[in-house]
């Protein structure tokens, strides 16, 4: 079973999105923290996928916990300082927030779907 881990510290953004996503991934768990939890929450929880803030992928990036994960960084604006900031973080992907479920299913599905069974 897949495992999302939502690292947002907006509540209402990250519920949001746990509900949305064990929706749409009804064969995943779901799990989420605030963005300012430790590095190893990635490892602690098993995350497969991560979705984050990009101060959160930075902080995950620092602490060396992003090196196998895939991370989709978290947005509420994608201009171009916002999407370069993402490229050099090496993120999967952006989504800018609140993500509807079609561009959670486009940005998520591909990435569950290239898992190992």
């Amino acid at each position: 079973m897949p495992v999302i881990l939502v690292l947002d510290d907006d509540s209402a953004t990250r519920n949001g999105l746990v509900d949305a996503l064990r929706q749409l991934f009804a064969g995943a768990r779901v799990a989420s923290a605030r963005s300012d939890a430790a590095p190893g929450i990635v490892a602690v929880e098993r995350a497969d996928v991560v979705l984050a803030s990009l101060p959160a992928v930075e902080r995950l990036s620092r602490g060396g916990a992003r090196s196998a994960v895939p991370v989709v960084a978290l947005t509420h604006e994608m201009g171009p300082d916002t999407l370069m900031k993402a490229e050099e973080q090496g993120v999967t992907g952006v989504l800018r927030v609140p993500a509807g479920a079609e561009q959670l299913a486009a940005v998520l599905g591909p990435i569950l779907d290239a898992l190992p069974q």
